[in-house]
């Protein structure tokens, strides 16, 4: 192994118009890189420091699924199983079309892998008035999940994919199965298992104190825009967003990485089973519409990949062209952290930025990011 290819890549992030950027690679449990490049501030007064704490934003579906995973091992929980099964309000759910407006029952039942696959036919409208009125209450998880459901769905359950709350809908599901709120049961198998600190939903002032600046891309301009630090998903101090909540630093985060993708922690802690995370590398989920919805939604962006049990999956090197092998799967976040998992090489990676509407991070960047990694591998 030799990471001079990467660790340049990273120290160059300020070329491209990227103000602090840091990287971590596990193989076999352990770290093998971690560095960091950059300034938390426009002004460049504060050095990015691996103490820096991020907003996951969509990296949280990793863990999320990775927890409901954990409760299907377990047979307490099938992907086959109706979401109203643990989620009443689901029972009944509405579809509108599109074309027309009419809105009719739905004729299928939406069940857990639909929410797994994104398929449930939910959106990203956190402004719609049941949800507004549950945010407002000061709602939890369950209670502001079931205002979603009043809105009607966008298409019938497993007919199509639309990138949506669903995942916030299957912590729900991983809360009433668990017995426990959301969070709590992440902090029983995952945070405190392997000993990992600054992670979770509500982050002390201590703590914000430490998360660098975030930036919004402006396209036209072409520059970076100063913009709040704070979580837009972030609904109310009970919501434990499934989809979009976390906090952590890269390291906590790293570990449970890496926990996943070599099998166990190197104290000897599993969250999952091999055949488990074999599992997990290998399905496609999508249905055929599924997968018309996804290509429609990120046309090449994911050509030789798919969307599984855990975010995107590698299904194809040959028609991707990635360096990455079958089988890697990861997701990425609304600030451009990026993450992976391997579990046939047991290594993992995870890049934590703080850009949003960024999609020159998202295509060229990433699988950048991802091919220099088993170049440095295969170097010596």
């Amino acid at each position: 192994m030799n990471f001079t290819a990467l660790d340049k890549f990273l120290h160059e992030m300020t070329a491209r118009g990227v103000p602090d950027a840091e990287i971590a690679v596990t193989k076999d449990g352990e770290t093998v890189y971690h560095e960091v490049a950059g300034y938390t501030d426009i002004d460049r007064t504060r050095p990015a420091t691996k103490q820096d704490i991020r907003w996951l934003f969509s990296c949280t579906k990793v863990m999320t699924c990775i927890a409901a995973m954990r409760l299907v091992e377990e047979g307490k929980l099938s992907i086959s199983d109706p979401v109203s099964r643990y989620l009443p309000e689901y029972a009944h759910l509405k579809v509108k079309n599109e074309k027309t407006g009419e809105i009719t029952d739905a004729k299928e039942i939406l069940t857990v892998a639909h929410l797994f696959g994104m398929m449930g036919g939910l959106d990203y409208d956190l402004k719609a008035p049941a949800v507004r009125a549950a945010i407002e209450a000061g709602g939890g998880t369950r209670e502001i999940v079931a205002a979603m459901a009043e809105k009607p769905l966008h298409f019938e359950p497993g007919t199509w994919f639309k990138y949506s709350l669903c995942h916030d809908v299957l912590a729900a599901v991983v809360e009433v199965v668990a017995g426990m709120p959301f969070g709590e049961y992440l902090d029983r198998i995952i945070f405190t298992p392997l000993g990992l600190t600054d992670i979770g939903f509500v982050p002390s002032e201590a703590q914000k104190a430490r998360f660098p600046q975030m930036y919004n891309y402006d396209a036209a301009a072409r520059k970076l825009v100063p913009m709040s630090s704070d979580n837009p998903y972030f609904l109310s101090p009970r919501y434990e967003s499934g989809g979009a909540g976390l906090f952590s630093t890269v390291t906590a985060y790293s570990k449970f990485l890496a926990t996943v993708a070599n099998g166990k922690s190197p104290e000897g802690y599993s969250i999952l089973k091999p055949e488990t995370v074999k599992l997990i590398s290998e399905t496609d989920i999508l249905t055929p519409g599924g997968r018309l919805g996804m290509i429609s939604s990120w046309s090449t962006r994911f050509f030789g990949y798919s969307w599984g049990l855990c975010g995107r999956v590698h299904l194809s090197p040959v028609v991707s062209a990635a360096k990455s092998p079958q089988g890697e799967f990861g997701w990425d976040g609304a600030a451009c952290s990026f993450c992976l998992m391997d579990p046939t090489n047991r290594v993992s990676l995870m890049m934590g930025l703080n850009v949003r509407s960024f999609v020159y991070g998202y295509h060229v960047l990433h699988p950048r990011v991802r091919d220099l990694l088993y170049e440095c591998l295969e170097a010596k």
